[in-house]
């Protein structure tokens, strides 16, 4: 037991150092992927081809992580629900058009590995990307006038 103690304490005392909100938004994302990898396969697996299952995967998890990014990771911004899901979808469409490039070019270089592992990569790629331009840009409190 005194192992698995000094483990929590080491992992408390990691999560302290990270940024504000990093580890919500490391969840957020986790979950976000899992949507991601069971919405991407259940797509492949009906028979649609596996760039446009990734264009449909990456899009219902998006909405998925703005949801929850919106309750539990960052504080309300003071702006108007619109012009934030308009500054969401900049940050995020740049971070998964990263993603998504890296998936297609990681699924043309290794065209036998399962493209699960290419949408891993991408999403992993992308992540501190979002993580930046969300933090800084679209959950950033508005400027007061």
């Amino acid at each position: 037991m005194p192992l698995i103690a000094n483990l929590v304490e080491r992992l408390r005392r990691l999560a302290a150092l990270a940024p504000k909100g990093s580890i919500k938004f490391l969840s957020v994302g986790v979950l976000g992927l899992s949507v991601d990898m069971a919405v991407f396969s259940t797509v492949h697996a009906a028979g649609v081809d596996k760039a446009l299952a990734r264009a449909v995967s990456l899009s219902v998890a998006t909405v998925v992580t703005w949801l929850l990014n919106r309750r539990l990771t960052f504080a309300a911004t003071g702006r108007k629900r619109r012009h934030e899901i308009a500054r969401y979808a900049v940050v995020t469409g740049c971070a998964q058009g990263v993603s998504y490039g890296s998936f297609l070019a990681l699924c043309a270089l290794f065209p036998h590995q399962p493209p699960q592992l290419a949408l891993l990569a991408g999403a992993i790629f992308a992540t501190l990307f979002s993580y930046t331009g969300q933090r800084f840009f679209t959950f950033a409190p508005a400027r007061s006038a």
